[in-house]
């Protein structure tokens, strides 16, 4: 291989890198939402790891169209991971008790009202992973499943239980 050749090859790596990078900026605040509705820790800390386990793992997208559902995917997974290890790390209580102090912050379009926030929050871990990311991050079932590891079926019975008990507490 050339001198020329290596750096043809290293300007298209940049360039993809750079398109990639372009692309997952577009899609922060949605995630900064998702993250924040999700209450894993720090949300930008969660967003900022999203990205770099999107461009370190950028050969695991299969086609650009499934960006937006592949980095959903991505964001869930390292939520539930923080999650465990905060349990693990936090003898007693729950890391929701971590959060309770921390006003919770929204974008407008996504959670405009502070009872469906209380309500979300009060919703088993896995329900408001589910209901978030179908109903707030626009991912059809089958995505939600490919997203929290579950079956179609679980999703499906805790997107159910969910909207009950978010009725319940509404009303």
């Amino acid at each position: 291989m050339t001198l020329d050749e290596l750096d043809l090859e290293r300007t298209a790596g940049d360039l993809a890198t750079d398109t990639l990078v372009d692309a997952l900026e577009r899609h922060r605040p949605r995630l900064l939402a998702i993250a924040r509705s999700l209450r894993a820790g720090d949300p930008e800390d969660l967003v900022q790891t999203t990205f770099e386990l999107a461009i370190r793992n950028v050969g695991g997208l299969q086609r650009a169209e499934s960006l937006w559902p592949w980095l959903v995917t991505i964001q869930a997974r390292e939520a539930y991971r923080l999650r465990r290890r905060l349990r693990a790390a936090i003898p007693f209580g729950s890391a929701d008790d971590i959060d309770r102090g921390r006003v919770a912050e929204t974008e407008p379009d996504l959670a405009a009202s502070a009872d469906l926030r209380d309500a979300l929050r009060r919703l088993p871990t896995r329900v408001r992973a589910a209901v978030v990311l179908h109903y707030m991050a626009d991912l059809s079932v089958a995505e939600t499943a490919a997203a929290l590891g579950v079956s179609e079926n679980t999703v499906k019975t805790q997107l159910k239980t969910g909207l009950r008990k978010l009725r319940e507490s509404m009303s």
